[in-house]
């Protein structure tokens, strides 16, 4: 009897220390070590991992993302480049607008500096480990699928457009 209390009281112990893990991590806020901690175990094995200044750019699933940030607006963005805005048929922009509204979610079609990017802009003290890397990922879906699905994942809001164009549509920079 005395095995079994034992055995029960080291697995509660072990269930307790995982949900305090959790809590830990959902409730740590980010600062510029956590960030780019958290970054660099999701980047690709495979690829470099840069750090200057307040910018790191590394791959994910083989996509390019640049994260810049400023601590002393406590502003983050992650950005990955897809192609020159130059080369993006009018239809395209209009399409990837609407997909910021019904099926790019957190990111968002951008344009900066004449390049069209997938972007995530947040505030970076309240954001989570598990908001960074869900946004690493919407980033890199959004990248991969536009002039395509146009989306950053899973989930679309009703009123989304259907998928029409072929993957040998797709713009590639």
């Amino acid at each position: 009897m005395k095995k079994i209390y034992i055995l029960v009281s080291v697995l509660m112990a072990g269930f307790f220390n995982v949900f305090a893990i959790a809590e830990e991590q959902a409730t740590q806020r980010m600062d510029v070590l956590l960030l780019q901690k958290t970054i660099s175990k999701m980047a690709d094995e495979d690829g470099k991992v840069e750090i200057k200044n307040n910018a790191m750019s590394f791959e994910y699933e083989g996509t390019p993302i640049f994260c810049v940030w400023d601590v002393n607006a406590d502003r983050m963005r992650l950005v990955s480049p897809i192609a020159e805005a130059k080369d993006i048929p009018a239809e395209y922009i209009i399409l990837a607008l609407q997909a910021n509204y019904h099926s790019v979610l957190d990111p968002r079609y951008a344009i900066g500096d004449g390049i069209m990017y997938s972007a995530f802009i947040h505030p970076l003290s309240p954001l989570s480990v598990g908001e960074l890397e869900s946004a690493i990922k919407q980033v890199m879906v959004a990248n991969k699928t536009f002039g395509t699905e146009f989306s950053s994942g899973a989930l679309v809001f009703p009123g989304a457009r259907k998928k029409t164009e072929k993957e040998s549509d797709k713009i590639i920079m």
